[in-house]
């Protein structure tokens, strides 16, 4: 279970030092990992901080007084692996029950006249 401290919330402490000051030494970040003298005793010398949208892993290459982050890996651990086969397709689902008849005309309905004014039909007349 991830530990939060409210002094850095984009964090998720997955593992800190046992004793001593509890530097964090392994988490998970979102976005870019804090730096700089704001955060001083909170990160290890060489913490590793994963990104959870997946775009690098982190290293504190600075100091505990200043960390200061260097992503180490980018991107996906590795390329994927091929496709594999497509699955065998279901069966054919029963046919639905036939819809009621409907009423038809039994002659054409053409309109005698169609009357446009500007661009728009205005009457209709059979």
């Amino acid at each position: 279970m991830a530990i939060i401290n409210p002094l850095i919330p984009t964090v998720d402490i997955q593992q800190q030092e046992a004793t001593g000051d509890r530097l964090i030494t392994f988490g998970t970040v979102k976005g870019t990992p804090p730096a700089g003298s704001t955060y001083a005793n909170l990160f290890a010398l060489e913490c590793l901080l994963q990104d959870v949208d997946g775009s690098a892993v982190y290293q504190n290459t600075g100091t505990v007084a200043v960390p200061a982050w260097t992503a180490i890996g980018t991107g996906a651990a590795g390329s994927t692996g091929p496709t594999g086969p497509t699955g065998a397709t279901g069966p054919t689902g029963a046919t639905g029950p036939t819809g009621p008849v409907g009423s038809f005309s039994t002659g054409p309905c053409v309109p005698a006249t169609i009357t446009v004014v500007n661009g728009l039909v205005t009457n209709i007349t059979v």
